[in-house]
């Protein structure tokens, strides 16, 4: 993967890995590289979240 992607790229990749994984058309060595991927993108996602939330935890203090 180049750059880090934004929150919402990231969102629609994992969908599109989703829907890729779904069709089943995807071979086992196509899926382990997409599978990684996804948990990649999903941590990028969740540690965003994590300072989205932290910042609005500040904010209603």
């Amino acid at each position: 993967m180049k750059n880090k992607l934004t929150y919402d790229e990231a969102a629609r990749r994992i969908e599109e890995i989703v829907t890729q994984l779904e069709s089943g058309q995807v071979d086992i060595g196509q899926m382990g590289q997409l599978l990684k991927e996804a948990k990649t993108l999903l941590a990028q996602c969740q540690a965003e979240l994590g300072k989205i939330e932290s910042n609005v935890r500040k904010i209603l203090e």
